[in-house]
């Protein structure tokens, strides 16, 4: 596989694994860059991985490349607004509704921020990154069903946090 192929197939998961760990915007930007330079570096042994190796070898690089950002920085981090590729505002909505939108993806942000690592990780994984539930157990080293049931009792904890704060994405536009 070559460098633009990987970097195609995996930019996405690798941000969000960083984004996982750092929880801030710009400096995920900077560990995937980072871990793409790597992969500059190391693309002629990656040419024998098989996909899943691939995965699993770029999960690593971001997560430990986040980890090692964190650690020099030693700096409380700070919350901010979260980079969904769909914009909050768009032209059918009013701006009423762009900002209530806006608050409720901050707030639902926050609630998948204050989950434990071992619920946040296959969230992010399987929402954001859009990996499925083997690749995800494959990446972190566990049986598929844990990946299932730590994503179900994630949705639940959310679901909680989310009515406390007074939404309820369940019935929303119901």
């Amino acid at each position: 596989m070559d460098f633009d192929a990987i970097y195609t197939n995996y930019s996405r998961m690798v941000y969000w694994a960083a984004y996982n760990v750092t929880k801030n915007h710009d400096t995920a930007l900077d560990v995937s860059q980072e871990v793409f330079v790597r992969v500059l570096k190391h693309l002629g042994s990656l040419k024998g991985y098989d996909d899943a190796r691939i995965k699993r070898w770029l999960y690593r690089v971001a997560v430990n490349a986040s980890l090692d950002v964190l650690r020099k920085s030693k700096s409380e981090t700070l919350y901010d607004e979260p980079p969904y590729d769909a914009p909050t505002y768009c032209r059918s909505e009013l701006p009423e509704e762009a900002a209530e939108n806006n608050e409720q993806n901050l707030i639902l942000k926050r609630c998948i921020d204050k989950l434990d690592e071992h619920y946040r990780a296959p969230v992010m994984l399987h929402y954001f990154s859009g990996l499925g539930y083997s690749e995800i157990a494959s990446m972190l080293g566990v049986a598929e069903g844990t990946v299932k049931s730590r994503i179900s009792r994630a949705k639940t904890m959310l679901a909680s946090d989310l009515k406390r704060e007074g939404i309820d994405y369940g019935t929303k536009g119901q």
